[in-house]
């Protein structure tokens, strides 16, 4: 069946909590964190109600999203879109999906009046990789992200 990229809506939470846990389970920062269905279903709502979700769906499953919203920015009115998740399913990966999810919320965050899209790769699966699509797309870098972990002694 033909792949099919869509606005998500209510209806998709179940299908991309189950594909965000896949996303936790393989992120090397994530993974290690906690994990939380329920307090997922009101941001999913959220999303689904702005408009800020989208899914590649393949026989009838979601195998791929996007989620974001768009705000202000914080110093000023002006908008921007920010990406919360950009998750493939590994066994659908390399193919023209993500494109194809990434322009669906490009289209719709300017719709929106955003005036700059915002996307990160805070997973580290494949970030390097990651982007290296974004680039191609038109996207640039602009500075890094640093994480540090609560070291915690017994």
């Amino acid at each position: 069946m033909a792949l099919k990229i869509r606005q998500g809506d209510r209806d998709d939470i179940p299908a991309m909590i189950e594909l965000g846990g896949l996303m936790h389970k393989e992120s090397p920062r994530f993974r290690g964190l906690d994990w939380d269905e329920d307090k997922l279903v009101p941001l999913g709502i959220l999303l689904a109600d702005q408009g800020g979700m989208f899914v590649a769906e393949k026989d009838n499953k979601v195998v791929g999203m996007i989620l974001g919203m768009v705000t202000e920015h914080f110093f000023g009115r002006d908008l921007v879109a920010s990406d919360l998740v950009v998750y493939v399913h590994p066994d659908h990966r390399g193919g023209t999906m993500i494109v194809r999810l990434l322009n669906k919320f490009e289209a719709w965050a300017y719709a929106t009046g955003a005036k700059v899209i915002v996307l990160s790769v805070s997973t580290e699966i494949k970030a390097d990789r990651t982007g290296e699509l974004y680039k191609r797309l038109g996207y640039r870098s602009t500075g890094v992200m640093a994480v540090k972990e609560r070291k915690i002694c017994v």
